[in-house]
């Protein structure tokens, strides 16, 4: 059974917003730190370890609830996470008490799709034997919305680990191909993301399987027994036409749930700029996953 709820905010002028270039895809910079354990508000408990290289933070109070989200970043697949990420992430421990597991996973073009779910689930296995008493979640904006949903595809054929009870997807990007005919028409709308841009970082992370395989494009993969989820996304987004099918797979499956959130006049991943809409946002997210 499928539920489906229409949310809809109001425009949103954005300051200084400026539309990335595929040269900004084609050399990401990688010499950000915005997620260093120091800069952390030190009323927080901050667990730092290094899976194969990669950084895994696990973030929480003194009073936290068994309450453990697994925190996977946008940026294109290309991109470390940026200030906004931190500040999600201190809000969901601070405000919320709950535990936060911040996976710095593989970035194309170093690496691919498949690097990443072998750090993702072996991490994912490490935290989930780490903290057995926990109810785990999963949140993903941006690409890191595609591995969650690819990632929730791959863990249901798992009997090792336990399954995320719920995920929030904000303005997941589902379909690496970029082939969707409607997309054209978003195109200009989006202030932010450049086809040509995506396309390539696409086709990097997919390495060498198909830009259309589930891995990498969740949108080809079986929407069934994936619990509840919720589903955020702007009509000012190239990725739009996408989420619109994404919510009508998801609300043809079975056993899975879909909650809908519809920014009307909102860019992609809003939830990273400082406006009202990002505090009301984050507050439904949070209280998503803590009405269980």
């Amino acid at each position: 059974m499928s539920i489906l709820s229409d949310i809809a905010v109001p425009v949103a002028k954005l300051v200084n917003v400026k539309k990335y270039k595929e040269k900004d895809f084609l050399n990401p910079k990688r010499n950000t730190d915005f997620l260093n354990k120091k800069f952390f508000d030190k009323t927080l408990n901050i667990k730092e370890q290094f899976i194969d290289g990669f950084q895994v933070l696990t973030i929480f109070k003194n009073n936290t609830k068994n309450k453990h989200i697994i925190f996977l970043h946008g940026g294109a697949y290309v991109m470390k996470a940026v200030k906004g990420h931190k500040i999600i992430i201190e809000k969901m421990a601070k405000k919320y008490n709950l535990k936060v597991t911040f996976i710095d996973y593989p970035l194309a073009p170093e690496n691919d799709i498949q690097k990443a779910h072998k750090i993702l689930s072996k991490t994912y296995k490490k935290i989930t034997s780490k903290y057995k008493n926990d109810e785990f979640f999963l949140f993903g904006d941006s690409s890191g919305g595609g591995l969650a949903l690819s990632f929730l595809q791959q863990l249901k054929n798992r009997n090792d680990v336990p399954f995320p009870n719920k995920t929030v997807l904000m303005s997941p990007w589902v379909d690496v191909s970029m082939t969707n005919n409607e997309i054209k028409n978003f195109e200009e709308k989006d202030p932010l993301l450049p086809l040509n841009g995506l396309i390539t970082t696409g086709k990097q992370f997919a390495g060498n399987l198909d830009t259309q395989d589930p891995l990498i494009s969740p949108i080809y993969g079986n929407m069934d027994n994936l619990k509840d989820i919720f589903l955020i996304f702007g009509t000012n987004e190239i990725f739009y036409p996408d989420c619109l099918k994404l919510n009508n797979k998801l609300k043809t499956s079975t056993g899975t749930t879909v909650k809908v959130k519809v920014g009307k006049n909102m860019c992609h991943d809003w939830i990273l700029a400082p406006l009202k809409e990002t505090n009301e946002t984050i507050d439904e997210i949070c209280n998503f996953y803590l009405n269980s």
